[in-house]
This record gives structure tokens, C-alpha cells and sequence, in this order.
């Protein structure tokens, strides 16, 4: 079952196999386009880019089975659309096997792993996972005031995990050298149900706040839900990953903020360059991270708070501050 959403402007029948208009499609791994995540960013810069000209159809599918994934796919492929961008880790495959089968058409796959085949018509947005942990760290240092800060993590062998939670361990040490957050892996998880942990999730917060933690991150799925859901009740300030986590707790009053990944940003970037150029720029890109809304909170994060937080945003997304944590544990 494929669920499509089209988002035209008012042009008659436009056809997307005619050369003069330019046709873009988003394929989601899974959830809706408006998912308050990546998705949905990625969707956003499609919708400005058709505003403002840049690009004539817009069309999006969002799976709900992942056994449709290459099938999503195929179906804006073999309709001529110009460019399909497909969102999430596992349209990985999917995207490289496309883009290899329909040379003519453009890709572009966000938050997918580096690749060691480039593809003349694939271009990737990678992800600098310690650099949106980095962020996070600087945002709890600067918030703390029991100077004991704790993180709850999945497997240490996902190594985008490691990323992040090393990444926030030097943000906190960034503010302050000497205040030193204490991160608990889960040793318990298992590649055939990652990310599924709740129970252990909620188990380690509790842990952490009876040590006097007062800002808890947390990454890694339902895991990292359930921990900053115990930091809640708790009264227990917490920060999020990957996606806005304000809409997907039920306890929202203490989310400070998350580190996010802007897809938005780096979607709209490409679609104008192979617009304004004509050339479509394949090849891997760096993307970036912000810190989401404070939402509730804003009165906790000072604007002095917000300008060095921007200060070291930027710094990190052109290379003047580095991380110091290594690709892989």
C-alpha cells in the first residue's frame, strides 16, 4: 500500500518526461512526510524550492512497508521525474541499486553512509553525528547546575551511537574542562532488535538522576524515549537526538532542545546548485546540525547561552572547532 501526496503548482497536466520541466520526488524509509523529523525537514526544502520556481512538480510517497522501498522508488523513476530524493538509512541500498539502473535520473539520499563507488548521478548527505553530540554537551554544560551531567546511549557498536555520545562528552568538557559527563552504553542490545529497549532506557536514567544528574541526553530509538521520559517525571532537564523529540514525548515540560540533523538545509542546497548550474552535484556532502525549539524552555537557555551556542554551530559546520572523536570507537 503506498500512500502518495502531490504538492503542485496550479500547471495543466504537467508532464514529467518532458524535458522542460524539472520534477522532484522525496520516497520517506518509512513514516510520513510530516514526522516532525527528517522527513519532514527534507519535505520542506522540496516545497520552498517549488515556490520559488526552482523546480516546476513535486511529489512525495511515504512507505509504510519497507518491502516497498525499491518499488517507491521505481515508481517516480519510470514516470521521468528529474530528481528523487530518498530519506533515512535504509534506502541505502535501494538508492545506490537505482541510481545504477536509471542512469538518467538524478539522487539524492539523506543520512546515508559514505560510499565506496561514486556515482555520477547519486549525491549523499552524511551526518557528522559527534558534531550534533558536541552541541548537545555545550547546551547541558551551560545548563547544568548541579555540574553533574549524564547520558544514556545505545550499543556502543553502532559506531554513529559512539559518535554522538563521544561528541557530547566533549561538548560538555568544551565549556568546561572540568566537569566530565558520565555515559552509560547498553551492553544488552542486539543487531536483530536495536533500539528497542525501553526498559533499559528508563532503568539507567533513574540511575543517573539518583546520582544527582539534573540534564540527561539520550540517543538510540525507544530506548532514548523511555530515558528522557524518566528524566520528566523526575524533573530531570533532557536533550534529544536526531529529530525534534518534543513530538514524540508524552512529558514534554522538561525537553530542553535536540540535536537535529538539518536536511532541510542540505536539500535545498543541492536542489538550487543543479538548478542555478545545470550540473547535478553528485559526490558526498557534509551535513549539519542544529539545536531544535526550546519550546517550553526558553526562558532556561539565556541569550548569551544562544549566541555561543550559534558561535560554536558554525564553528563546527566550517571546520574551525573539531570534535576530536574519531570515526569509529
Amino acid at each position: 500500500m503506498l500512500l502518495l501526496l502531490a504538492a503542485c503548482r496550479p500547471l495543466p497536466a504537467l508532464d514529467c518526461t518532458q524535458p522542460q520541466v524539472f520534477c522532484v520526488s522525496l520516497v520517506t524509509a518509512y513514516g510520513r512526510v510530516d514526522d516532525g523529523g527528517l522527513n519532514q525537514l527534507a519535505w520542506q526544502a522540496i516545497q520552498q524550492a517549488l515556490a520559488e520556481g526552482l523546480i516546476d512538480k513535486a511529489d512525495a510517497i511515504e512507505t509504510i512497508d519497507s518491502r516497498d522501498h525499491d518499488e517507491n522508488i521505481r515508481y517516480f523513476a519510470e514516470r521521468g521525474y528529474d530528481l528523487i530524493v530518498t530519506v533515512g538509512y535504509a534506502l541505502t541500498e535501494p538508492t545506490r541499486l537505482a541510481a545504477d539502473e536509471w542512469p538518467a535520473v538524478a539522487f539524492l539520499g539523506v543520512d546515508h553512509p559514505p560510499d565506496a563507488i561514486p556515482r555520477p548521478n547519486l549525491a549523499t548527505v552524511i551526518f557528522p553525528e559527534d558534531q550534533g553530540g558536541f552541541l548537545a554537551g555545550a547546551l547541558a554544560a551551560l545548563i547544568t547546575h548541579t555540574n553533574r551531567i549524564g547520558g544514556v546511549c545505545e550499543s556502543r557498536e553502532f559506531a554513529f551511537i559512539w559518535r554522538y555520545c563521544e561528541g557530547f562528552r566533549a561538548g560538555v568538557r568544551y565549556i568546561n574542562p572540568s566537569l566530565r559527563a558520565r555515559v552509560i552504553y547498553n551492553s544488552e542490545s542486539s543487531f536483530t532488535d536495536p533500539f528497542q529497549n525501553p526498559v533499559w532506557g528508563e532503568r539507567q536514567a533513574q540511575f543517573l538522576i539518583e546520582t544527582g544528574v539534573d540534564v540527561l541526553f539520550a540517543v538510540g530509538g525507544e530506548t532514548a524515549r523511555a530515558a528522557l521520559e524518566r528524566a520528566a517525571d523526575a524533573g530531570v532537564y533532557g536533550i534529544g537526538a536526531d529529530e525534534d523529540q518534543f513530538y514524540r514525548l508524552s512529558r514534554k515540560d522538561f525537553l530542553v532542545s535536540s540535536a537535529i540533523k538539518r536536511a532541510d538545509w542540505a536539500v535545498y542546497s543541492v536542489l538550487r546548485e543543479a538548478r542555478s548550474s545545470g550540473v547535478f552535484p553528485a559526490g558526498e556532502r557534509q551535513g549539519e546540525y542544529s539545536l531544535a525549539p526550546f519550546h517550553h524552555l526558553e526562558r532556561l537557555v539565556l541569550p548569551t547561552m544562544r549566541q555561543r551556542l550559534e558561535e560554536i554551530r558554525q564553528a563546527l559546520a566550517d571546520g574551525r572547532l573539531q570534535t576530536g572523536v574519531p570515526a569509529e570507537p
